[in-house]
C-alpha cells in the first residue's frame, strides 16, 4: 500500500462514520458524568455515565423505525435487570441464582436476532457492572441508568432524523471499497508470476467479505418503510445504487475464466500485462467513486476520460490485431465485462436510474420482503439441546455458576466483576471464536495495562489522566466495530486510569484486572467442551446446502429469461452466494478446532473453490444475453445436478461423457452448451472429494 493509500485511508477514517459515532458517543457519555460530578452528585455521574456507556454498545447501524424499536427494548430491558439484580444484592446466593439465571435467559435471547441478541449480551453486562459497582439504593440506580440510557438514544434518534440514511451511505461505500479490493485480486489473476491457487483463496475471502456488505445494505435499506416509499425519491435513488451494487458483484465474477490457459494461451505477448493495468484503473475508479458515493450528488469520476484508461484501451484493440483466432476471442470476451463494468460505474456515479415505467414493473415485481433475513422464531422449538442458542445458553449459566463458586473461594474483591465481564465478553457459542476473542482480550488487556502503568508513572495529575482516559474511551468506541484487540488495548487504560484516578490504588487494580482476565479466558476455553458445537461436524452439511443452492441457481439459470419469475431468481442466486460464505466460514472456523487433524483442509479447499467456479458460470448463463432455454442440454444438466446432489446416479460421471471444450469454443459468448459441459466437468467426482475432505476420527 503506498503512501497516499495509506493517507487516503487515515483521511476516510477520521472523517467516516466509525469516528465520528465515536466522537459523538463519547461526548454523550462523558458530558452528564462531567455535569453531576460538578454539580456534587457523584452517585447520579455513575449510574447516568453507565446506562449511557453500555446502552450506546447496543446503537448498531440501523434505519429510524429499527433504532426506535431498539432504543425502547434497550431502556426497558436495561432498567428492569439493574433493579431486579441491584434489589438482590445483599443476598449472597440469592444474587448468585438472580444472575446464572440471567446468564441463560439473555443469552437465548439470541432466538430473536442478531439485535436482541446484542440487548441481551449488554443487559447480562449491566449485571456483572452492577455487582462491580454494588449500589445501596437500587431504585434510585436504575432511574439514573434509565435516564443515562434514555439520553443517549435520544441524541442517537436525532442524529438519525437529520440524516436517516448516514450508515446506508456508509454500507454502500464499504461495499465499492470491498468490491475494488476484489477487482485487484482479479488483475492478478493475469500475472504470471502470481500463483492461481493463492489468488482463489483470496477471491473466496473477498466473496464472503462483500456478501456480507450486500446482506448489510439490504437490511439497511429494504426494512426502512420510508425509504421504500415509491415518492421517496433519495429512498429510490439508493434502491437503485443497491441493485447497482449487486450488478456489479455480479460482472465482476459472472464470467469464471480458466486462468492458467489464459496465461498459457496469452503468453509471450503484450495482452495480458494491458489486461491487469485496465482493470487495476477500474479498481481505482471504484475507490474513487466510494469516496464520494455518501453524497446524493453526482460524481464526475474518470473512466470515460481517464487517459491512462483510454491509452491502455487502444493499446488492447492494437494488439488484437497480432493475436490469432483463439487469443483474439479470449480478449475480447475480457473487454465485453470490463465494458460492462465501466458502464454500471457510470450508472451509478451519475445517479443514473432506470426509465420510470421499468422501476414500476419491477417495483411491482420483486416482492422485498422476501430478501430481508428473518429475525423471528420460536423459542419452543430451541429449548432442546440440538439447537445451538440453547446449549450455548446452559453454557454460559454454568459458567457463571462456576465463577461464583470459585470467588467465593478467594479474598474478596471489589473487581471480581471482572471474571465475568470477561465471560459475557469472550466466551462464544462456537470454539474458534471463543478462542480468537480469548486472544484478543488478553493481547489487548496486557498492552493495555502495559499504557496504563506508563501513564501512570509519568504523570501524577488527576486531570491529566482523566482526560487521557476520555481519549481512550473515544479509541474504543472508534474500533470497537472495527477490530476488537485495538478497542480492548484502549478501554484497559481508560479503566484503570479512571477508577485509578477515582479509588486509588493503581497496583490492586492492575493486578485484580489481570487475574480475573485470565481466570475468566481460562474458563471460557475449558467450557468450549460442554455441550460443544464443532464446525468440523457440521462440513458435510455446509456443502450439501452450498450445492443444493448452486442446483438451484443452475434450474432458474438455463430457464428463457423472460419466463423467469423475477423473485424466485434473484432467490436462487442470493442463496447460492451465502450459502458459499457460510460454507467458508464454516471451514476457517473448523481449521480453529482441536480436532483439525482429522480434516483434509486441502480437499476442503478444492471443493470450495469447485462450488466458487460453478456459481461463477451459472451466473455468466444467467446474465447472458444471448442465452435460450434451447440450447440447454437437459441430459447434461441432469447430470450436474445427480453430481451435485450424491443421489443415486451421482458420480456416475462416466456415463455420460463430457467432451472437452476446444478453446475457440471456451470464450464463445452464446455457448451455453460449452459453458454446462465445464459444470459438468467441475461436478464429476464431486461427492468423492466431498466425502474424502470431511471423514473425522
Amino acid at each position: 500500500m503506498g503512501k497516499n493509500s495509506i493517507g487516503s485511508t487515515i483521511t476516510y477514517f477520521f472523517l467516516g462514520e466509525y469516528f465520528s459515532d465515536a466522537l459523538r458517543t463519547t461526548i454523550t457519555v462523558v458530558l452528564p458524568i462531567i455535569l453531576f460530578f460538578y454539580l456534587g452528585n457523584p452517585d447520579a455521574a455513575k449510574g447516568i455515565g453507565v446506562g449511557a456507556l453500555l446502552i450506546s454498545l447496543t446503537d448498531l447501524p440501523d434505519n429510524r423505525l429499527n433504532k426506535l424499536k431498539t432504543a425502547l427494548w434497550s431502556i426497558s430491558v436495561f432498567f428492569l435487570t439493574t433493579l431486579v439484580v441491584s434489589s438482590v444484592l445483599d443476598r449472597v446466593y440469592l444474587s448468585a441464582t438472580v444472575v446464572v439465571l440471567a446468564a441463560f435467559s439473555f443469552s437465548m435471547f439470541a432466538v430473536y436476532g442478531q439485535k436482541l441478541a446484542l440487548i441481551g449480551t449488554m443487559a447480562l453486562i449491566v449485571c456483572t457492572f452492577i455487582m462491580g459497582l454494588q449500589p445501596a439504593r437500587p431504585l434510585y440506580f436504575s432511574t439514573c441508568i434509565l435516564i443515562g440510557g434514555v439520553w443517549y438514544y435520544v441524541i442517537s434518534l436525532i442524529q438519525i432524523l437529520i440524516r436517516p440514511y448516514r450508515s446506508l451511505h456508509h454500507a454502500i461505500f464499504e461495499c465499492l471499497m470491498s468490491s475494488a479490493e476484489f477487482l485487484h485480486i482479479k488483475a492478478k489473476n493475469y500475472d504470471v508470476n502470481v500463483p492461481l491457487d493463492l489468488q482463489q483463496k483470496e477471491a473466496i475471502k473477498l466473496h464472503i467479505k462483500v456478501n456480507q456488505k450486500h446482506e448489510l445494505i439490504r437490511n439497511l435499506l429494504l426494512t426502512d418503510k420510508y425509504a421504500m416509499n415509491p415518492n421517496n425519491a433519495k429512498g429510490q435513488l439508493l434502491l437503485e445504487r443497491a441493485r447497482l451494487l449487486i450488478d456489479l458483484y455480479e460482472q465482476l465474477n459472472a464470467v469464471h475464466y480458466d486462468y492458467g490457459l489464459v496465461r498459457k494461451t496469452l503468453d509471450g505477448g503484450q495482452s495480458l500485462q494491458l489486461i491487469a493495468t485496465l482493470i487495476e484503473l477500474l479498481a481505482k475508479e471504484l475507490e474513487q467513486l466510494g469516496r464520494h458515493v455518501r453524497s446524493a450528488k453526482a460524481y464526475k469520476g474518470e473512466v470515460a476520460t481517464n487517459m491512462a484508461y483510454h491509452q491502455n484501451r487502444v493499446l488492447l484493440l492494437q494488439e488484437l490485431e497480432r493475436l490469432n483466432e483463439t487469443q483474439r476471442l479470449i480478449v475480447l470476451k475480457v473487454m465485453a465485462n470490463m465494458n460492462d463494468i465501466v458502464r454500471i460505474i457510470e450508472m451509478i456515479r451519475g445517479n443514473e436510474r432506470m426509465p420510470q415505467k421499468h422501476l414500476q414493473e419491477l417495483s411491482d415485481t420483486i416482492a422485498y420482503p422476501l430478501f430481508i433475513t428473518g429475525d423471528r422464531f420460536s423459542v419452543k422449538e430451541h429449548l432442546t439441546l440440538k439447537s445451538p442458542i440453547f446449549r450455548f445458553s446452559l453454557r454460559l449459566a454454568i459458567c457463571f455458576l462456576f465463577g461464583f463458586l470459585l470467588i467465593w473461594q478467594l479474598e474478596p474483591s471489589k473487581y471480581s466483576y471482572w471474571l465475568f465481564l470477561t465471560l459475557v465478553i469472550v466466551a462464544r457459542p462456537k470454539f474458534s471464536i471463543t478462542w480468537k476473542r480469548n486472544l484478543q482480550r488478553l493481547k489487548g488487556s496486557l498492552g493495555g495495562v502495559a499504557i496504563g502503568l506508563v501513564l501512570v508513572y509519568l504523570v501524577k495529575s488527576p486531570v491529566v489522566l482523566l482526560s487521557f482516559s476520555v481519549i481512550f474511551l473515544l479509541g474504543f468506541y472508534a474500533f470497537n466495530r472495527l477490530n476488537y484487540t485495538i478497542s480492548v488495548l484502549f478501554i484497559t487504560p481508560a479503566v484503570i486510569l479512571t477508577l485509578g484516578s477515582y479509588q486509588g490504588h493503581f497496583d490492586h487494580i492492575v493486578h485484580d484486572r489481570i487475574m480475573f482476565t485470565l481466570m475468566g479466558c481460562v474458563i471460557a476455553i475449558f467450557a468450549t467442551y460442554l455441550f460443544p458445537i464443532w464446525d468440523g461436524l457440521q462440513l458435510k452439511a455446509k456443502i450439501v446446502n452450498a450445492s443444493q443452492a448452486s442446483r438451484n441457481y443452475l434450474q432458474v439459470a438455463i430457464q428463457n429469461r423472460a419466463e423467469r419469475d423475477e423473485n424466485q431468481s434473484r432467490m436462487a442466486r442470493k442463496n447460492a452466494n451465502l450459502s458459499l460464505s457460510a460454507l467458508s466460514e464454516a471451514i476457517e472456523s473448523a481449521r480453529q478446532e482441536p480436532m483439525q487433524k482429522h480434516i483434509d483442509f486441502n480437499g476442503l479447499y478444492g471443493v470450495q473453490s469447485t462450488i466458487y467456479q460453478i456459481n461463477a458460470i451459472i451466473t455468466s448463463i444467467y446474465l447472458s444475453l444471448n442465452h435460450k432455454a434451447e440450447q440447454t442440454d437437459l441430459l447434461l444438466v441432469g447430470q450436474i445436478v445427480a453430481d451435485l446432489t450424491g443421489g443415486p446416479d451421482g458420480g456416475n460421471a462416466k456415463e455420460i461423457k463430457v467432451l472437452p471444450m476446444a478453446e475457440t469454443e471456451l470464450y464463445n459468448e452464446h455457448s451455453t452448451p460449452q459453458k454446462l459441459a465445464h459444470i459438468a466437468a467441475l461436478s464429476a467426482g464431486f461427492n468423492e472429494a466431498v466425502t474424502r475432505s470431511v471423514l473425522c476420527g
